[in-house]
């Protein structure tokens, strides 16, 4: 969000080191996974992360070891991260002018925990997501 509002903007470093970082939590994801389909040991996760990211190699291990114990956590991080961009770029094409970068801020950190479909409705009155997870749901059953 702080990149979104321009606060990087004079500083190509600042941006150069979040835009690592938005790697870093994508080569994660691909342990994550591998590591939950049993494609990769956590010592083959490790050496992926170190030499890949690249990170330390104690480091490495422990990040690899707790997506080991965790499997998902990266995966729906990153859904979730996917989600809210989303969710942004339709509020600002909703609201136009009217848009305000940190009222969206506070809305979706004082609804953190509900779902992102659900807040999607609450705020933008858009629930096209909510029917379409009804209706698979419903297929299913």
């Amino acid at each position: 969000m702080m990149q979104e509002a321009g606060l990087f903007d004079n500083s190509s470093r600042s941006r150069e080191i979040i835009d690592n970082f938005m790697r870093l939590r994508a080569l994660r994801v691909e342990v994550d996974v591998k590591l939950a389909l049993g494609q990769f040991t956590v010592e083959q996760g490790a050496a992926y992360l170190h030499n890949t990211v690249p990170m330390d190699s104690r480091t490495a291990l422990a990040e690899a070891a707790f997506f080991a114990t965790g499997p998902g956590q990266a995966i729906s991080y990153q859904i979730g991260k996917t989600q809210i961009m989303s969710l942004l770029a339709e509020a600002r094409r909703e609201r136009g002018d009217k848009f305000n970068l940190r009222t969206f801020h506070d809305y979706v950190w004082l609804n953190g925990n509900v779902p992102i479909a659900l807040q999607r409705w609450e705020h933008l009155g858009l629930k096209d997501e909510l029917e379409r997870v009804d209706a698979q749901s419903t297929a299913v059953h």
